[in-house]
């Protein structure tokens, strides 16, 4: 690969990873070049087809001396301990468990809800990084709706395939969460007695699902991917350009309120703070809050042109969150922000035609990503929302580059496209909606949610009802 090489001291180099088999490509890329180190860090890693595949090629890198740290949001691990200990038997892997419940069996929905303060603070990170000079850091976690391998919802996000200087901060941002109180290792989780021999059952169990996996339509399309010739011939076009990396510490687990050394928030406004001509923000789960809509609507005052990116109701794979977002979007609209949402059925937005999934699978955004004054573009893991801004951990990359930026607002245009999207409107009153598209080439105005069936519209009216904004 192009980043074989000790990049430590170089200008770090960016690479958008747009398309979701790219994605995988690219991760699955990483683990079979790693030579001495693969930390991984996720808020969701799922036992699906991607997840297996990506699991055989971290184990092949074990087998072959690279020493692997897993660490996984416990949120999403239910009945997994057992699993994920039979792995850590192998020398040369290491897996924890992040603010881990209490409760390892089905108890632990019930410490969802009763011990809420604790467990709802989650650790929504997403890092892939490889001997401290390559990593991919984003919105994607780890599984098939993040890598259109599923035949019904698949997401449409983004990534950041990344290398120079700037990873060694990547893996100083794990190593923190790794040494934190809230990582857990598995084997002081599992009470499950485990040998060496089980972890042979998983590695046979893992190569014959990769054997047949590989043999699939879905993965025979990833050898003629556009990526894939790229890096064989070692020829990815890296924009080269100066960056910050920001992070949330986990100390902000422990905090009742943001402090500028633990919340990366307040680090980072000064570049928001500074926008002039254009603010282009893409959020799947997007709640402003009173404050965010007021700095919104004052920016758009000033003479900032913005416009924002987000799921319809028919998209959304979160209808609470909507029902938070949807209190806001009339005001916005009279300020003069652009509102557009993301149809559930976009395809254009997703690059590659998925003839080999039977049927065709609906999109949801999740793509996190902002672009400012056409030049510096913002991407990492935090939603515009009171979770991230307070109850998860979150990571993110600032780049300083006008080509990455125009590559990302071309990408953010196309999903604002109104084949692909719904472009919001509201009437002269303030006191109605509509939502415009084009459906075979005819343009279509609809003046309630559209596409969204009637028990999602009770369910939304019922939670609008709910004094839940600060859990969004």
């Amino acid at each position: 690969m192009a980043y074989e090489n000790n990049q430590v001291n170089q200008q770090p180099g960016f690479y958008l990873l747009s398309d979701n088999t790219d994605a995988f490509i690219a991760r699955f890329a990483l683990a079979t070049v790693a030579e001495k180190t693969l930390d991984i860090q996720y808020y969701i890693m799922h036992n699906d087809a991607s997840g297996q595949s990506l699991a055989y090629a971290i184990l092949s890198a074990a087998d072959r001396g690279v020493h692997v740290r897993i660490l996984v949001d416990d949120i999403n691990l239910s009945r997994r301990d057992t699993s994920l200990k039979m792995l850590s038997q192998h020398k040369n892997i290491e897996i924890r468990i992040f603010n881990p419940l209490t409760n390892r069996n089905w108890f632990r929905n019930i410490e969802l809800v009763i011990n809420l303060n604790r467990a709802g603070r989650r650790m929504h990170n997403k890092a892939f990084i490889i001997d401290n000079s390559a990593a991919i850091i984003g919105g994607r976690n780890i599984g098939d709706e993040y890598f259109d391998a599923r035949n019904s919802l698949n997401f449409v996000d983004l990534d950041l395939l990344t290398i120079g200087s700037v990873v060694n901060d990547i893996t100083t941002s794990f190593n923190d969460y790794w040494k934190s109180h809230w990582a857990t290792p598995i084997e002081k989780l599992s009470k499950t007695k485990v040998a060496k021999i089980h972890l042979t059952t998983i590695r046979n169990k893992l190569r014959d699902r990769w054997h047949h996996l590989r043999n699939t339509e879905y993965f025979k399309s990833l050898k003629q991917s556009n990526l894939t010739k790229k890096i064989i011939n070692k020829e990815i076009p890296f924009v080269h350009a100066d960056a910050r990396l920001f992070y949330d510490r986990p100390e902000k687990l422990n905090q009742l309120k943001a402090e500028e050394l633990i919340h990366f928030g307040p680090e980072i406004m000064p570049f928001f703070n500074n926008v002039k001509e254009e603010l282009l923000i893409a959020s799947p789960y997007f709640v402003p809050g009173t404050a965010g809509t007021h700095w919104l609507k004052d920016k758009q005052a000033a003479g900032t042109d913005i416009k924002i990116l987000t799921n319809s109701l028919a998209a959304t794979d979160v209808i609470a969150v909507h029902a938070g977002y949807k209190k806001y979007r009339k005001q916005l609209l009279q300020s003069g922000i652009k509102l557009f949402e993301l149809k559930s059925t976009a395809q254009h937005v997703r690059d590659k035609t998925k003839n080999f999934l039977k049927g065709v699978s609906s999109s949801s955004l999740h793509a996190k990503y902002m672009i400012i004054d056409r030049r510096y573009v913002f991407i990492g893991s935090a939603n515009i929302d009171p979770r991230s801004n307070t109850l998860n951990t979150e990571i993110g990359m600032m780049i300083d580059s006008k080509e990455l930026a125009e590559q990302a607002r071309l990408l953010f245009n196309k999903t604002c496209d109104l084949e692909n999207s719904f472009q919001l409107a509201v009437n002269k009153t303030g006191k109605q909606l509509s939502w415009t598209t084009m459906n075979d080439n005819k343009m279509i105005s609809f003046h309630s949610e559209p596409d969204a069936s009637l028990l999602k519209k009770i369910a939304v009216f019922i939670l609008g009802l709910l004094p839940i904004e600060s859990l969004l």
